[in-house]
C-alpha cells in the first residue's frame, strides 16, 4: 500500500471535491465544447463553399457537362474493364462485374443465359444459376466455375474459392460444381 494521497475520490464514502476543483472542471468543459462547437461550424462553411463551386463549375458553358454526352453520342467512350469497380446502392457482396466478364468467354451465350446471380459470401464467391440438380459437373457448370477461377485470378486473387449452385426442389441450392483448393479441378466428387 502507498502513503501517497489518491488523485480522485473512490467509492462512495469519498470526500466531494472541492469547490476549486469543481469550477476548473466546469471551465475546462466549456472549453472544449466551445472548440467543438467551432470546429463544427468552420466544416459545415467549408462544405457550403464546395457546393457552391462545384455548382458554379457545371454551369459554366462548355464546362465538363458536355463533353461525356458528346462522346457518348459520338460513340467513343471508352467501355468500362470487367474488373472496374461500379459504385452502385445495391447489395455491396454482388459482383456485377462477373457476368460481362462471362460473356467475353462465352459469345453465343449459351452459358451465360444460366447465371441468375453472382456474389462473394465470405472468402467464397457463388454463382447462382437456373441449372437443374441433375446438371451436377455439366459442361456450363464446370465452364462457370472455371471462367470465375479466372476472373478471380485476373482480379488478384491469390487463392480463389468458387462454388456454382444450381436449383434443387427440395434442398434450396445445390452445389454442381466448385474449386475449394488450388488442385481442385472444379468437379464435385459424387456423393450418391
Amino acid at each position: 500500500m502507498t502513503k501517497s494521497p489518491a488523485t480522485q475520490s473512490r467509492g462512495r464514502h469519498a470526500r466531494p471535491p472541492s469547490a476549486l476543483a469543481v469550477r476548473w472542471n466546469r471551465l475546462i468543459g466549456a472549453l472544449r465544447e466551445s472548440r467543438r462547437r467551432r470546429l463544427a461550424a468552420a466544416g459545415a462553411v467549408t462544405a457550403a463553399v464546395a457546393l457552391v463551386a462545384a455548382a458554379a463549375v457545371l454551369a459554366l458553358p462548355g464546362g465538363s457537362g458536355s463533353g461525356p454526352r458528346a462522346a457518348v453520342a459520338a460513340g467513343t467512350a471508352a467501355s468500362p474493364s470487367p474488373h472496374e469497380k461500379i459504385e452502385t446502392a445495391g447489395d455491396p457482396d454482388e459482383i456485377t462485374d462477373a457476368v460481362p466478364y462471362f460473356a467475353t468467354k462465352d459469345p453465343d451465350k449459351k452459358v451465360v443465359e444460366h447465371v441468375t446471380d453472382v456474389r462473394r459470401s465470405g472468402a467464397f464467391v457463388r454463382v447462382y444459376t437456373d441449372l437443374g440438380e441433375d446438371d451436377e459437373n455439366s459442361k456450363p457448370a464446370l465452364d462457370l466455375c472455371k471462367w470465375t477461377t479466372q476472373f478471380l485470378e485476373d482480379g488478384g486473387d491469390d487463392e480463389p474459392r468458387v462454388f456454382v449452385h444450381g436449383k434443387s426442389d427440395d434442398n434450396g441450392s445445390v452445389v454442381l460444381a466448385n474449386k475449394q483448393s488450388d488442385k481442385d479441378d472444379c468437379e464435385v466428387p459424387e456423393t450418391r
